[in-house]
């Protein structure tokens, strides 16, 4: 299923407006840009939405373990924005959220206004060029973590329904790569969370030259109706130089 995220983002503006329904979580996202039989649905869903509250929980404790609360912080792809507020209460005040989606910028925006958070949240492409004659942009920054919890997934699986896939898989890998490892601090730490690659296909695809791997989150299964649901692979990189 191909989703139209700035489309979708709009439509959740509009009901954030009139319902006060902030959107889908993140893992929810990722689930709808795959394809699943009809059987599949109700189990991958429950899931999702029971695995993705643990999970969260996992990378706030991580994040509070190994993170300053004013240490410079970047979430890619921060959609919402839902995360974020939930570090900001936490005592993260150094944080920073950019999506290429300019819906989602304003639908976080509105929501910061309700959790009367003071966040910076940007239209930024994280692949893009980086702007010369913006020295204040966020993408002319260092962090000391930069945050990924679905556009490496977004983007590979996108890729995967076009023609020549595995060469725009490869360049994305090698572009997202490149472009984290001059967003962080030397020492910073990439830490991505994934529905849809292995923890050794991580180690292959980004803990090679750039960056170590630090450590593998704890992450949960969960079985319904016999079946058994993926673990949710978030792995911490730290940037060698």
């Amino acid at each position: 299923m191909e989703i139209n995220m700035d489309k979708k983002y709009e439509e959740d503006w509009k009901n954030f407006c009139d319902h006060g329904d902030i959107g889908d979580d993140w893992l929810v996202l990722i689930f709808k840009l795959e394809k699943f039989s009809k059987g599949d649905v109700c189990f991958l869903y429950a899931w999702l939405i029971r695995c993705s509250e643990e999970v969260v929980q996992a990378i706030l404790t991580w994040i509070k373990t190994n993170i300053e609360f004013d240490d410079p912080i970047l979430d890619i792809g921060c959609g919402n924005a839902a995360f974020i507020f939930q570090m900001y209460h936490k005592g993260y005040t150094n944080v920073t959220g950019i999506d290429k989606s300019p819906n989602a910028i304003k639908l976080a925006t509105e929501i910061s206004h309700q959790e009367c958070a003071k966040v910076r949240l940007e239209v930024c492409n994280v692949l893009g060029s980086v702007p010369s004659d913006a020295p204040d942009s966020p993408l002319n920054k260092k962090y000391r973590l930069v945050l990924d919890k679905g556009l490496y997934d977004s983007v590979v699986l996108a890729s995967t329904n076009t023609e020549g896939s595995q060469t725009k898989a490869k360049h994305f890998r090698d572009n997202y790569v490149k472009r984290t490892s001059q967003l962080l601090q030397p020492g910073g730490i990439l830490l991505v969370a994934t529905c849809c690659h292995t923890e050794e296909e991580m180690k292959q695809t980004i803990g090679k030259n750039v960056f170590d791997v630090l450590e593998v989150l704890s992450t949960p299964t969960f079985e319904f109706g016999g079946k058994k649901g993926h673990n949710v692979t978030v792995v911490a990189f730290r940037r060698k130089h």
